[in-house]
């Protein structure tokens, strides 16, 4: 995953989803700022921002949230190594400092929010809303839940409503000149295609055995790479929600204030179920010298004629589903009678819907244009919006209000234990005291901690590393568990004996062979395929085969490459046939230049979407370099021993 990301992290594409994902972690640490109560000051300070503190609780219930957040993105590949390759420990603390920031800014540029704009805000929020009105008693309990207050809550709803009138002042200023559309529509209309051949560093494999003379001779030179971290081994107590859920019996009045506070989970969208006979719009089967747009016209015309027939012989009793098979243009429900099935509200473009709502149940509809096309709509059913009555939902709403307070009986008994250990250091004693039981873990490194029993939860680690031998950890909190801690176990960084590695050193010393063997072989071939135009034949005998590219712009990522940045330079540079190579990473690249298409003018639709492409490039760029001027000036404090 993490290397997919690196090989097309400049593509359009790409960009544009890590922004995605960059503006969607703010919207979660917003909605803890803003929806989880006050950022409160517990923990200690941890950075200071011109004067202005940074606590512990704020930064931990941060970097919480971040780690939920890519967890939910990458799901089952998400793992505790990837924690350190993102560096989500810093982006947390980044995001905090930037929060910071930026509301003393808009301060100084007298941003504010009135009372008026927050009870707007606030009352258009979906999660306050009960039959599309604002409910009182919704907010009402919804803050009881969050266990914070009208004050704290609107207080940071007003701070996100600054921030977000302070980031858009730079959309607004944000001009493109004629150069940077000229370059952004080359970027993505000139295209070309490539022949490749790619292999790994080590493809070329060297038969050898190697002598313990020579083993020891690397493993002499190479001591550092087969040093032992290290290594902790540490006592827990580990207490899970799911082992008390049985003992959880919700009151009435809490189910009926849980129904209320969630209301909106229980909203059941408008549903639909209806068929449809669609007929494209087909402008390149216009012949003759007419212009894009008076062919585009008469295409429209032609498309809406054959719609209305079609209609016509419906409405006078023509089978429906067998026009759909024989005329429709939709592959998909064509061949299915134009059954589209059910779908709820905002599946279909505007028009299409719009055209729904209008339509009795065995309706027709008039022809319909919409993107795709004309359209002929059937409705066939419809379900108006609903809120599930809590009757239906009582069993879900029972397992999640026992689920919650599972948790909290947790997290209640964690900090017992940890009272109860704080005082003399036995933590199994304190363990046995709350009917809880200690494990103890076998030795483990910041890089090697794959522990089955302890799973993905990365700050159970990241408290066993910060802890001194002996201490008694506060309570570490997931979803899934509860853990105590306590550290019983070191053993320092070492180097191994060379028998104690022996395979180890053997398999580090073949890669390095096998990798000097194909590095040479690289070079080989990359002064033979230059002069050679039978390729098949350079290549003949070596396990390797040609690929081909589809066209591609400079803004795409290569199908079958990645977005590697110097071949495509270099692919636009090229002369038709000529041939160039690349090592990028642990892989070796050689390609020929097969065609190229010159990317021609752009039309005014063409102008505007890209207008709106670049400014919004340039307005996020123009906001984090001003940003980033903010902190060189600002005087920042990090106490990284709190991290």
């Amino acid at each position: 995953m993490l290397s997919t990301i690196r090989e097309h992290a400049d593509s359009w594409m790409i960009k544009s989803i890590l922004w995605l994902i960059i503006l969607a972690f703010v919207g979660t640490v917003f909605y803890s700022w803003g929806m989880g109560g006050a950022s409160g000051s517990g923990g200690g300070a941890i950075a200071t921002v011109e004067g202005e503190k940074i606590y512990q609780q704020e930064y931990d219930r941060t970097f919480n949230n971040l780690v939920d957040f890519y967890r939910q993105q990458f799901r089952n590949q998400f793992t505790n190594d990837m924690i350190k390759k993102l560096g989500l420990k810093t982006q947390a603390l980044e995001a905090l400092i930037q929060k910071k920031l930026l509301l003393q800014e808009a301060e100084k540029q007298n941003l504010k929010v009135s009372d008026t704009e927050l009870i707007s805000h606030i009352r258009s929020l979906s999660v306050f809303q009960n039959e599309k009105k604002f409910s009182k008693a919704t907010y009402d309990n919804y803050l009881q839940s969050q266990r914070t207050s009208p004050r704290d809550f609107e207080d940071n709803q007003r701070q996100a409503l600054i921030l977000d009138k302070l980031e858009k002042l730079f959309r607004t200023s944000t001009k493109v000149s004629q150069s940077e559309i000229r370059e952004a529509f080359a970027n993505e209309e000139e295209k070309a295609k490539l022949d490749y051949v790619r292999f790994n560093n080590d493809h070329f494999q060297v038969e050898k055995t190697f002598t313990d003379s020579e083993l020891s001779d690397f493993f002499q030179a190479n001591k550092k790479l087969f040093e032992v971290p290290p290594q902790i081994q540490v006592d827990y107590v580990k207490l899970e929600p799911k082992a008390y859920l049985a003992e959880i019996e919700p009151r009435d009045e809490d189910i009926e204030d849980y129904y209320q506070t969630k209301i909106a989970d229980f909203r059941v969208k408008k549903n639909y179920r209806a068929s449809h006979v669609l007929i494209n719009v087909k402008s390149s089967e216009i012949e003759g010298d007419a212009s894009p747009e008076e062919k585009q016209k008469q295409a429209e015309d032609k498309a809406k004629a054959l719609a209305t027939e079609l209609r016509g012989k419906i409405k006078a009793g023509a089978d429906f589903g067998e026009i759909a098979k024989k005329h429709s243009d939709d592959p998909g429900s064509g061949p299915k009678g134009g059954s589209l099935g059910e779908f709820p509200k905002g599946t279909m473009v505007a028009p299409f819907e719009a055209a729904l709502d209008k339509l009795a149940i065995d309706g027709i509809s008039e022809p319909v244009l919409t993107p795709f096309g004309y359209h002929i709509i059937k409705l066939e059913g419809r379900e108006e919006e609903r809120i599930k009555p809590l009757e239906t939902v009582r069993e879900e709403v029972i397992q999640s209000l026992k689920e919650i307070k599972a948790r909290q009986r947790v997290r209640r008994i964690a900090k017992h234990i940890r009272k109860e250990a704080e005082n003399d250091g036995n933590l199994k004693s304190a363990a046995e005291k709350n009917q809880a039981q200690t494990n103890v873990t076998g030795f483990f490194s910041r890089e090697k901690h794959s522990l089955p029993e302890i799973g993905d939860q990365p700050e159970f680690f990241n408290t066993a590393f910060s802890l001194e031998e002996n201490k008694v950890s506060q309570p570490v909190h997931s979803l899934e568990a509860s853990f105590i801690l306590k550290v019983t176990g070191n053993k320092e960084a070492h180097i191994p004996e060379l028998e104690e590695v022996k395979k180890t050193v053997e398999q580090a010393l073949t890669e390095q062979v096998n990798q000097k063997a194909t590095s040479a072989k690289f070079k080989e071939l990359e002064q033979r395929l230059s002069q050679e135009k039978d390729w098949e034949k350079a290549i003949e005998g070596l396990d390797l085969s040609i690929r081909h590219t589809p066209s591609f712009s400079r803004a795409d990522s290569i199908p079958g490459i990645g977005n590697i940045k110097e071949i495509k330079e270099k692919a636009f540079t090229m002369n038709l046939g000529d041939t160039s190579s690349a090592k990028v990473r642990n892989r070796f690249y050689l390609f020929k230049l097969m065609e190229k298409e010159a990317a021609g003018e752009p039309d005014k639709e063409q102008i505007q979407k890209i207008i709106q492409q670049v400014k919004q490039e340039k307005s996020r760029q123009t906001f984090q370099e001003w940003v980033g001027n903010l902190k060189v000036q600002a005087e920042i404090m990090i106490d990284k021993d709190l991290l």
